[in-house]
């Protein structure tokens, strides 16, 4: 049987870990540069602050829905939105993480590919779209 001073200190080692973790993904997150990057693209750069908290106020959400079990009546049209909001943002985090990282000029270079670059990006997110459908509209296809 665990004392309640151990559960006291099993609870400040796992929040104290969760900071830690959530800490290095934030900075991972900014280092790479996504807000900026989405905020020089889209000609957003005033609203730079909103997008910061909005990754904030994400990463809360998603932790809180990690460990409490609730459900929400959205309905068919949020829950849709929803999925494409963390789709772009996933995309974006990608995206950015592959340009930091010089991938697609690397493989590009290598596979002595001169021309089709957008048609190799397209059929990348195409690619993912596709497997994404299939993962959440197929009955069975994740097991």
């Amino acid at each position: 049987m665990i004392s309640l001073g151990e559960n006291i200190l099993l609870a400040f080692i796992g929040f104290s870990s969760g900071v830690v973790v959530s800490g290095g993904i934030f900075a991972f997150i900014a280092a790479i540069g996504v807000i900026e990057r989405l905020a020089e693209k889209t000609h957003t750069a005033r609203y730079i602050r909103i997008y910061e908290e909005a990754v904030i106020f994400g990463g809360i959400a998603g932790c809180v829905n990690m460990f409490w079990d609730y459900s929400v009546k959205w309905g068919a049209f949020l829950s849709v939105l929803y999925c494409f909001a963390v789709g772009v943002f996933i995309g974006t985090l990608a995206v950015s993480l592959a340009e930091v990282l010089d991938v697609v000029p690397v493989f590009m270079r290598r596979a002595r590919l001169k021309y089709g670059l957008s048609v190799f990006i397209t059929s990348l997110a195409l690619g993912k779209t596709i497997g994404s459908l299939a993962y959440f509209l197929i009955d069975g296809f994740y097991k």
